[in-house]
């Protein structure tokens, strides 16, 4: 099967091809997951393995087609947000045969020194700057939040190297937005708006502003289901927005490595719950899973690695808890 990726220009790209044996049974992948098993004794593949490297500043992103089908699945971006000069790598592998990820950093001397410099991720829809919709997973976006329908995001998610002094965290990103901001891609979210994020790991680490409650919200963690207490932390006023932020943190219990999956709407509604404006008006434009890194504690230093492979949305699914 022919993969596509949409990349800016000036790009670099590394194409490899390797054989694999593949014992029974052999499961056949669509759109869906599981469809058919076909039992065999040995079968011999060849399949190609396409590699394409984003580099910053040179090609920090991708629009990536994973079944050639025409449609965009999701965005891959290196994100230095918040970093005005730097010393090394910041890299991004895709491996589109194998839908794997590998983000690998090695910074010094990074200025200015924050909590966060950057979000390597990866999303579906769009985020508010953003000029275009990805719905290759058809999920509804931008979705009303009155109306609006489940989608379990589930993926594999592995820190293979982390510096232990510098900041760090596995968290997704959502924005909820109003709806003169959700009709008219690019237009930045401001005051009246909401940011949330849900956390499954942090290093030397806290969400912003302050913790206002707790929440239990099931998720699956490989394969099994399990009732995971959240702090609940709000910004009010984010310094260079205006917008309102609340964060999921885990209490108690972090996820550095494996299976995932949850229902997105568990945390929207949350949120709602415990945010001090009225979203139901407003719309989700789309959904990011990353790993904001900072180098305030580390002296200007970042070196880590992951991976994220098998990620899927799934529209009209939801988890129920015990």
């Amino acid at each position: 099967m022919y993969k596509t990726i949409t990349l800016p220009s000036q790009s670099i790209v590394e194409v490899t091809r390797y054989i694999y044996i593949e014992s029974t049974p052999l499961i056949t992948y669509t759109e869906t997951f599981v469809q058919t098993v076909l039992r065999t004794t040995t079968i011999t593949t060849v399949v190609p393995s396409i590699q394409y490297v984003l580099m910053y500043p040179f090609n920090p992103w991708a629009f990536v087609d994973f079944n050639d089908d025409g449609v965009d699945d999701i965005v891959v971006e290196i994100n230095p947000w918040n970093t005005r000069s730097f010393e090394g790598v910041q890299k991004i592998v895709i491996d589109l045969a194998k839908r794997i990820i590998k983000t690998e950093f090695n910074l010094s001397n990074v200025q200015p020194r924050e909590w966060a410099n950057g979000y390597p991720e990866v999303y579906i829809g769009r985020k508010p700057w953003s000029t275009k919709y990805v719905n290759g997973f058809n999920v509804n976006f931008p979705m009303k939040i009155s109306n609006a329908t489940p989608f379990i995001v589930s993926f594999y998610i592995c820190i293979l190297n982390l510096l232990p002094s510098m900041n760090f965290n596995i968290a997704a990103d959502a924005w909820i937005v109003r709806e003169d901001i959700a009709k008219n891609p690019g237009t930045p979210p401001s005051n009246g708006d909401l940011e949330i994020m849900v956390w499954l790991f942090n290093q030397n680490l806290n969400p912003a502003g302050k913790k206002t409650g707790e929440t239990v919200i099931p998720i699956v963690v490989n394969g099994s289901i399990v009732e995971i207490t959240f702090e609940v932390w709000r910004h009010d006023s984010v310094e260079w927005g205006g917008w309102q932020y609340i964060a999921f943190k885990p209490k108690n219990w972090r996820h550095r490595c494996g299976y995932i999956a949850y229902n997105t709407l568990d945390f929207v509604k949350t949120a709602a719950s415990f945010a001090t404006l009225d979203i139901s008006e407003h719309y989700l434009l789309g959904w990011e899973i990353g790993t904001e890194w900072g180098t305030i504690s580390s002296n200007g230093v970042a070196v880590f690695s992951w991976i994220l492979k098998d990620f899927i949305a799934l529209p009209m699914v939801s988890i129920k808890g015990n």
